[in-house]
């Protein structure tokens, strides 16, 4: 393997030269340079980006924090981060909080402890407060994902999931829909309280008074959901079922749609079902396709890198806010009503 000094020997120049070159610092001539990066071609010569790191302060790495990657859901958003990162001399390294506090603490410490030059973090966990105030009090570089936090100054890619519950909330009213039940995602997200918030509101603009008997509280997984949509209907009297569910996330609106379906109760053609994030359906899901609320998650993720780079190279760069929004998808669980 070639040496920094072999790369020097053969251009006929300094070590000194040859590292400033290799580091993209000035004080090189133009011939000097051509030299060198001709040495570095015919030896094939790959600097050391240890060494270079020392040099630089920089890592050319960008630690990327999530609650999971194990959900394919989250693809296109790691394809987005990619799609801009390739474009750069940045390397992206993934870590999974494994839906722990713990675990992306420990990974937001190691990625800022001169182990990247900054940090995505995904997630709308209530207790990622914490990780982000600490980040928040110190200068190095990260951008929140799907968590907003308005009393600090940080950068934040946001989701407006109140806008989505009022579209799903105006397309049922559509279809004919007055009684409309929310079927609540795991509360100790973010994105649920919005959501939910967002439903009620909503209501209320159609002069609709939501009760408690309106609002259902599940989770992101599909078959907690199916149990607690089981209870539900054996709770309620034939006569007082709702017209639809709007479902807090699409595993939420797929166990809604399973424990119908096994009560005998038909979607659409007795009820009406919305979900929200456009996620992939369940193996032993066999029933018709689910209207939902897709997030722009490409676009997300290529938001996410673009700032993150931003504040790496312009440290004085002023935080900024993104907001994105979903797009209704109706599919079959709803009239069709757009």
């Amino acid at each position: 393997m070639s040496s920094l000094q072999d790369v020097a020997r053969l251009a006929g120049v300094s070590t000194t030269l040859v590292s400033r070159t290799v580091n993209h610092q000035s004080g090189v001539s133009e011939k000097s340079r051509q030299k060198i990066l001709a040495a570095m071609k015919e030896l094939n010569y790959e600097p050391n980006a240890l060494a270079r790191s020392l040099v630089t302060r920089k890592t050319q790495t960008i630690g990327i924090v999530m609650d999971s990657l194990c959900e394919p859901y989250f693809f296109p958003l790691i394809e987005g981060m990619e799609e801009v990162a390739e474009n750069t001399e940045y390397n992206l390294l993934f870590a999974s909080g494994r839906n722990s506090v713990s675990h992306k603490k420990k990974a937001v410490r190691y990625y800022s402890q001169g182990r990247a030059d900054g940090v995505i973090l995904y997630g709308s966990r209530l207790d990622d407060e914490e990780i982000i105030q600490a980040l928040a009090r110190n200068s190095f570089p990260f951008v929140v994902v799907e968590n907003t936090f308005p009393a600090l100054d940080i950068s934040n890619i946001a989701l407006d999931n109140a806008f989505g519950s009022a579209m799903a909330v105006d397309h049922l009213i559509a279809c004919g829909c007055r009684s409309i039940c929310h079927v609540g995602g795991d509360m100790t997200f973010r994105v649920s309280m919005d959501r939910q918030n967002g439903f009620i509101a909503a209501m209320q603009r159609h002069g609709i008074t939501v009760d408690s008997r309106m609002i259902v509280q599940a989770n992101f997984q599909v078959e907690d959901s199916r149990r607690i949509m089981k209870r539900y209907l054996e709770e309620t009297p034939a006569g007082q079922l709702p017209d639809a569910f709007y479902c807090g996330s699409d595993n939420t609106a797929y166990g809604t749609i399973m424990a119908l379906e096994e009560k005998h109760i038909h979607v659409p053609e007795d009820v009406m079902v919305i979900g929200f994030d456009d996620d992939l359906p369940p193996r032993d899901y066999h029933y018709k396709p689910l209207t939902t609320l897709m997030q722009p998650l490409r676009q997300m993720g290529r938001g996410a890198m673009e700032e993150l780079l931003r504040q790496i190279r312009n440290s004085e760069a002023p935080k900024q806010q993104i907001v994105f929004y979903p797009e209704l998808i109706v599919r079959e669980t709803t009239a069709g009503a757009g």
